[in-house]
């Protein structure tokens, strides 16, 4: 029978369902366990798998696929029935948890994942088929999910055993002249990368990141061109902000080499999205480029990649040529991708302890004259030699309040955070909201955008309005309430109305700033990219979107569908910018989004001053929490 013709039955199903279990997925909806979308996705398909009937156990098959789909939500890969076992989901007991399995007679994980194997629902991950569900090992996946996370894996092991490219120690020491350090990393990075096909260079702030691929990606070009050959690089990021900022730190990088000028030519420096790149078709689902139709490159780069989800990961994977390098750069530390999975945080988990295999260690010593031997480890993982952490931070000296805020915030130290805090640093303050305050002070807010207002007055060109525009930000942790990026936004438009800066808030007006909230293909912009509306020469209102090659195309206001004022923005849809100062805004009351990750992504946007809008306890709470994201990643690789 079609499936779609079901519903009708579904309504009688869930109805008896109730007479003879005690237990329903309903029971944890109202509870804001579970969305209304994971319960109905597994009911209707074990209604349509005739595996409905609660006196065969199929309870539990519908509690792991609706959990699923939650964390799924959530941005959890998988979920693992070992550890839901021992600590089911918040709003759940312990106790509810065991009883709503023990109905359809599960008392153990071992009983559950019986269960699982039972259903024409579930495939194991030795004989995968195409059904909803993928069960490898406690782990469960949705089907989709687990080939994406396949795919990176092939990927990965795959690359492990290429035998390591010759790399030119001369013109190594060329573009790393010998310094003080006791280790160069960026210089290991170099020397790492470049004998491999698959790498990844990890660092904060400051730390160099874009000088060091620039360093690299002029070394595999002078090699190139030594055998004769052109090498084909393409660079690219996750956003348009993202993209634009790597154009112009590789076009200023490039200039400072020691190289010859056909050697700079060679480098490229304007950067796509990865949308762009990819040949986007109407949103993530499909791509022009994959696996029948690969990419036309030889190295690509990859810049921020703690934004990168796994679905995306995959897609790119699988649109690389087989012979073509694949470099990605990345601070590990910061907030992980908006959408399923945290995949530089899973491919970077052990980076922190700086090892390779001993055999590695000596061949990075040998090309760099580093000393990289203590660094070897015989327990090494093969993942860790494809890994390089940039510790040195050039941004934040010892006087910085910034850098030390960063760090005790990375570190999760809520009391070193507290302390840099109160330290009277120059570059840092800490606004504590007064006792009884239930709304955010847009006044104090708003003081940093008056330079912005008084470039649109003067009709700056575009170019020079943006870069004003993007001297300050105000960032929120959270979407709703009277401190979430909505209302504040309201607030500050509402504030320059008062102040005669905008004539009417609720149209078009010289100055208004937007962020896209949706990938427009036909338009070539995408989510995140941030718009500035001014008067064309013919004093035409449009909306000015800056290109990843520096350049402006203004649209008509007519033209853009889905947009949010940006003013404010959160602190995910900040990855990939920097801004001359920052302000922070914490709400009033704890959130489940308040994590350290989310804290040091805010506080690493600032490059010169940075506010953070917060109560203590709001602080320490955040700074002891952090993200956790399950997947297999990290059990394959590290494991």
């Amino acid at each position: 029978m079609d499936f779609s013709n079901q519903l009708g039955l579904l309504d009688a199903f869930e109805e008896n369902t109730a007479k003879v279990t005690s237990f329903r997925l309903a029971d944890w909806q109202a509870k804001g366990v579970l969305r209304a979308i994971d319960c109905q996705w597994i009911t209707q398909l074990a209604h349509h798998a005739k595996e409905d009937n609660p006196g065969k156990g199929d309870s539990a098959v519908h509690i792991a696929g609706a959990l699923c789909s939650a964390y799924l939500g959530a941005g959890h890969i998988c979920i693992d029935l070992a550890t839901i076992w021992q600590h089911p989901p918040e709003g759940v007991e312990l106790e509810e948890l065991r009883a709503a399995l023990a109905d359809s007679g599960v008392n153990s994980v071992s009983s559950w994942c019986n269960a699982l194997q039972g259903s024409r629902l579930v495939s194991l991950a030795g004989n995968v088929a195409e059904r909803p569900m993928v069960l490898a090992g406690t782990r469960l996946y949705l089907y989709r999910y687990f080939q994406y996370e396949q795919q990176v894996l092939n990927y990965l092991k795959s690359q492990f055993s290429v035998v390591p490219f010759d790399v030119d120690a001369n013109l190594l020491a060329q573009l790393f002249p010998d310094t003080s350090q006791s280790v160069d990393w960026q210089k290991v990075a170099v020397a790492n990368a470049a004998s491999l096909p698959f790498s990844v260079i990890s660092g904060g702030p400051g730390t160099g990141k874009t000088t060091t691929v620039t360093r690299l990606l002029a070394l595999l070009v002078a090699q190139s061109l030594a055998e004769g050959k052109v090498l084909r690089i393409e660079l690219a990021a996750p956003t348009g902000k993202a993209a634009a900022r790597l154009t112009e730190s590789i076009s200023k990088a490039k200039a400072d080499l020691p190289l010859s000028g056909d050697i700079k030519d060679a480098i490229p420096e304007q950067a796509s999205t990865l949308h762009r790149l990819l040949g986007s078709d109407f949103g993530r689902s499909r791509f022009k480029h994959n696996k029948a139709n690969p990419l036309h490159l030889d190295v690509l780069l990859v810049d921020e990649v703690s934004m990168v989800d796994l679905p995306m990961m995959a897609k790119l994977i699988d649109a690389m040529p087989t012979h073509a390098r694949l470099i990605l750069l990345g601070d590990k530390d910061q907030l992980a991708s908006v959408e399923a999975g945290s995949v530089l945080g899973d491919l970077s988990y052990g980076i922190d302890n700086v090892y390779f295999q001993p055999e590695w260690a000596d061949r990075l010593t040998s090309l760099t004259r580093e000393n990289i031997v203590p660094f070897g480890n015989p327990s090494a993982p093969p993942i860790s030699r494809a890994l390089t952490l940039l510790r040195t931070s050039y941004r934040f000296d010892a006087n910085s309040g910034i850098g030390h805020l960063a760090k005790a915030m990375n570190a999760g130290d809520s009391q070193a955070v507290l302390s840099c805090l109160q330290s009277g640093y120059a570059d840092v303050e800490w606004r504590v909201p007064e006792e009884g305050q239930t709304k955010a002070d847009i006044a104090a807010l708003a003081k940093g955008y008056d330079d912005y207002w008084d470039a649109v007055r003067q009709n700056l060109d575009i170019a020079k309005l943006y870069e004003v525009f993007t001297r300050y930000q105000i960032l929120t942790a959270v979407r709703q309430g009277e401190f979430g990026v909505e209302k504040i936004n309201a607030q500050l438009e509402n504030y320059f109305y008062q102040r005669g800066r905008v004539k009417d808030p609720h149209v078009w007006y010289p100055g208004k700033a937007v962020m896209l909230t949706r990938n427009d293909a036909a338009l070539g912009l995408f989510n995140g990219d941030i718009g500035l509306c001014m008067p064309d020469e013919f004093q035409r209102l449009r909306v000015w979107f800056m290109q990843p090659d520096g350049s402006f195309t203004g649209l008509l206001p007519s033209r853009l569908s889905e947009f949010e004022v940006v003013f404010a923005m959160t602190v995910h849809k900040s990855q990939g910018s920097e801004f001359e100062q920052v302000a922070l805004l914490l709400p009033m009351t704890p959130s489940p989004v308040l994590t350290k990750e989310l804290l040091y992504t805010g506080i690493t946007r600032a490059k010169k001053s940075f506010s953070l809008w917060g109560s203590s306890g709001l602080i320490r709470a955040a700074t002891g929490a952090c993200i956790q994201r399950d997947s297999g990643l990290i059990s394959e690789l590290w494991h």
